[in-house]
């Protein structure tokens, strides 16, 4: 019975994510825009994503609001290779901590 209990205790801190597990942090003030991730197109050779689209894949945030950082590269895991990306920049706007999870990976943000 006990090992019922713990799994329904549990399940919901599966996929939780901590600043410790994040791939970065970034760190602002409240009205400073800073360099948060990229997007880049679901085909490894296609184009980057306008803004509109990357917009409507982005978590929702309660300390920062996010604007279109223009073009940009990074070196994709799943490509294996640099593609093209669509840069995203965040601005604090409160202050506190949020982990998320971004196409390129998990971003600790902490809004001072």
């Amino acid at each position: 019975m006990y090992h019922r209990l713990a799994l329904l205790l549990l399940a919901p801190l599966a996929g939780c994510v901590s600043a410790g597990s994040a791939d970065k942090t970034v760190e602002l003030s409240i009205g400073e825009t800073k360099h948060l991730t990229a997007y880049r197109a679901d085909g490894c050779g296609a184009a980057p994503p306008s803004f509109d689209t990357v917009s409507r894949r982005l978590p929702r945030s309660g300390i920062v609001s996010y604007s279109d950082g223009g073009l940009s590269s990074r070196v994709s895991d799943q490509c294996k290779t640099r593609v093209p990306t669509r840069a995203v920049n965040a601005t604090g706007v409160r202050a506190g901590s949020e982990v998320k999870r971004y196409q390129s990976g998990t971003v600790a943000i902490v809004v001072r």
